[in-house]
């Protein structure tokens, strides 16, 4: 069948190395799949995959990308094989990455805001640091950047110091591909977030086309393969609607009166629900954090265990653990060294112990695979005899210790809002109305867009994630929705308080202590240390969702909670770790001086994953973990739910 833009496509995957493309694509029209193929091209015409550099919004969007790339019909494996190699970023893993080449201390880096490390960048690319950057690049010859609409603020910066840097005008140098769709443009916020006035959009799209002139080729992609036909009908009609000549106000109200007239019950998700969510791939989009998060409480009900549906959460401040199949494989070491051959033999023996199932609930890759991130994550060359432990240790949590794609699962159902699901598609698509007067919560900010325009395109944004069916879910029942409260500390949670009950986003970095999962004076020695790690790797995928009871405890002045695992009878069950000083602070600092005591119990949290976690603070652990200090933890997600009570005087 004839789409009407092949000519566009074939210009697109053949252009030369140093063409400077710009492409305009809308919802499913193969953005991702373009970009694919555009590397696919530059490989096959014979740049090494060190000589492409690829930029993207999110991780999410990476991931996308990488799947696609695996993906690529009539592609030799020879040039998959290679394009397996290429390096494929967020915006804020490259920044960090670059910042410390130059020699910026890590832990410097992590104590900042990811816009503060590219604004930092982009400065030293402009500035005294140009040439050493340059180096430090290497011999890039084409850059692709994704999703370039959602780039406003320090990000669309970064891209045109890029560009100037690698691909001046007028001047030879590497080319460039730039992809995206000024309609689905949903990060105008960030603009003017930091105080500082950026380029809208649609501006920095303009200025990329004033300073290429004839130089640069702008190329439209219009013809919709990703959704079925009348969902690709329904989508092009309210492009239409939002790139025509109707005020504004009016593109708002169609796009709302599109939603509201979607197929779908009058309120919120309950567990019924999820049982008759339907097949294939599934997500419920809201447009606040808040939102997701309640969305969630009622998706798993009173349930204690998560079931048999994997439901997760992208929203909120959640803080990612690194793969659990490092502290599975690794925590049992005794020397800081670990030569190639002793990880041959050690990842022969685990993988013959461990069942199938727990292989595949690790996320464990083969053995040639995670040798080689192994060694990446440590800072050794990828083919490196051996690693020092010490050093993966200290770069685990690094943004750039392992690849941008390997933190994400794709199965089950994933809850997050509009704008994190941005560069992600499918097959069932749910979206939650909008409550009347909701305000949108945007990277941790509550703040309303600055237009009806913008408003009109985050609801385009959302009805476009879906290939296959559209539903809708009220929100008129949604109650309790927390909103964003921010600490002295700069830490930001969402809480809800009316009455006397109190909901607190719980699940932030640094809410839990390491060193809680393997403490065997909290556990009652060693032998039971042996078996809360033995169940957290059992349960690697069983235990995700699963209800935990935090139950405060006092250690002469201070407090913490004991973080329990749930039994049915709503009891605490078996005792895994405790929560760290942090959340203490930060629920004192909401409580105490308005007169309120700690909560002796917090409910409703979950498991939001199963993780590596290490530590290097001065403990006197027992073996098997006192030399690799690596081993087994848990994040946790969700609010947790408590009672307030005036303190004794």
């Amino acid at each position: 069948m004839r789409t009407g833009d092949e000519a566009q496509r074939k210009r697109i995957s053949t252009a030369p190395a140093d063409a400077r493309l710009l492409v305009e694509a809308g919802p499913g029209t193969g953005k991702t799949e373009m970009a694919a193929v555009r590397m696919a091209g530059l490989v096959r015409k014979g740049l090494a995959p060190g000589q492409l550099l690829v930029l993207s919004f999110s991780r999410s969007a990476v991931r996308n990308l990488t799947d696609r790339l695996a993906r690529l019909e009539g592609t030799d494996d020879s040039i998959l094989e290679e394009l397996r190699h290429v390096s494929i970023r967020t915006f804020d893993s490259w920044a960090f990455r670059m910042l410390r080449l130059l020699g910026n201390p890590a832990d410097a880096l992590l104590a900042r805001g990811h816009d503060e490390n590219i604004e930092e960048l982009e400065g030293l690319i402009g500035g005294r640091r140009r040439e050493a950057i340059r180096e430090l690049i290497g011999d890039r010859r084409h850059l692709i950047v994704d999703e370039f609409q959602d780039l406003p603020g320090v990000r669309g910066e970064l891209v045109l110091a890029l560009l100037d840097l690698l691909a001046p005008p007028a001047r030879a140098g590497a080319g460039f591909t730039i992809l995206g769709d000024p309609a689905q443009a949903i990060y105008t916020f960030a603009a003017t977030a930091s105080g500082t006035t950026f380029p809208t959009p649609n501006e920095y799209w303009d200025r990329v086309r004033e300073s290429y002139g004839a130089e640069l080729e702008c190329v439209e992609l219009t013809h919709n393969y990703r959704t079925d036909r009348p969902l690709a009908e329904f989508s092009s009609s309210l492009r239409r609607d939002l790139l025509g000549g109707r005020s504004d106000e009016e593109k708002l109200s169609i796009l709302q009166e599109a939603v509201a007239a979607l197929p779908g019950a009058a309120d919120p998700a309950d567990v019924s629900w999820l049982a008759d969510a339907g097949s294939g791939s599934r997500a419920i989009l809201t447009r606040t954090n808040g939102e997701s998060l309640r969305v969630l409480a009622r998706l798993f009900g009173d349930d204690v265990e998560g079931g048999a549906t994997p439901v997760r959460l992208r929203a909120g401040n959640q803080a990612p653990l690194p793969p659990a199949w490092i502290g599975a494989l690794l925590g049992p070491l005794r020397s800081p060294d670990l030569p190639k051959s002793q990880f041959g033999r050690i990842y022969d023996y685990l993988t013959r112990e461990w069942d199938d199932a727990t292989g595949r609930s690790l996320g464990l890759p083969g053995a040639q695979v995670t040798w080689c991130r192994l060694c990446r994550a440590s800072g050794a060359r990828e083919d490196a005899p051996r690693i020092r432990i010490p050093d993966l240790r200290s770069r685990l949590n690094w943004p750039d210790a392992f690849p941008d794609d390997q933190l994400a699962r794709d199965d089950g159902l994933l809850v997050t809002t509009i704008h994190q699901s941005k560069g992600l598609e499918f097959d069932i698509v749910t979206v939650l109305e909008a409550a009347q007067g909701a305000r949108a919560e945007i990277g941790g900010k509550e703040s309303m867009h600055d237009s009806a325009l913008d408003e009109a395109k985050v609801t385009y944004v959302a009805v476009t994630r879906a290939r296959r069916e559209l539903r809708r879910m009220g929100a008129t029942k949604l109650y309790g929705i927390p909103r964003r409260w921010t600490l002295r500390s700069g830490r930001e949670r969402l809480r809800y308080w009316r009455n006397s009950r109190m909901k607190v986003e719980i699940g932030l970095r640094g809410d839990v202590d390491p060193l809680g999962f393997v403490d065997p004076r909290l556990h009652g020695g060693s032998e039971a240390v042996a078996q809360v790690q033995a169940r957290l790797l059992r349960g690697a995928r069983t235990l995700l969702g699963h209800k935990v009871m935090l139950v405060k405890r006092r250690y002469g002045r201070r407090a913490c909670w004991h973080i329990h695992l749930q039994t049915p009878d709503g009891k605490a069950g078996l005792l895994v770790g405790r929560t760290a000083a942090q959340m203490s602070h930060d629920l004192l600092e909401m409580l105490y001086e308005k007169g309120f005591a700690l909560p002796p119990t917090i409910y409703n949290l979950r498991i939001a994953g199963i993780g590596t976690v290490a530590s290097d603070a001065e403990f006197a652990l027992e073996e098997p973990y006192a030399t690799s200090r690596l081993w087994l933890g848990i994040s946790l997600f969700g609010t947790g739910d408590f009672k307030t009570f005036r303190r004794s005087r």
